[in-house]
């Protein structure tokens, strides 16, 4: 009986933390042709010039950063290599 009180303690953590986790979810980014057209131009300038860049992608509900430069973009499945990690076109949020 004594430790009810702490029991309980330990049950809101555990909720609290799947609360937290649940508000950090995002969806998966939903672009206009220009927003792609931009992006594309961004993905093409940064591969031409072998610039390192911060990529910012969608993963599993959450905001991934990466950084480093663009090995190889990949036209037929739609993706880019940039330090060994392949990241889908459509996943990109934002390229800095």
């Amino acid at each position: 009986m004594s430790w009810a009180p702490f029991n309980s303690v330990i049950n809101n953590h555990d909720i609290m933390n799947d609360i937290k986790e649940k508000e950090a979810y995002i969806n998966r980014p939903l672009y206009t042709d220009e927003q792609l057209e931009e992006l594309e131009y961004k993905i093409i300038n940064a591969y031409t010039s072998q610039d390192i860049i911060n990529i910012y992608y969608y993963h599993n509900h959450s905001c991934i950063c990466i950084k480093g430069i663009i090995n190889k973009i990949d036209s037929v499945y739609k993706r880019i290599n940039i330090n060994n990690t392949h990241i889908n076109f459509f996943d990109i949020i934002e390229i800095k």
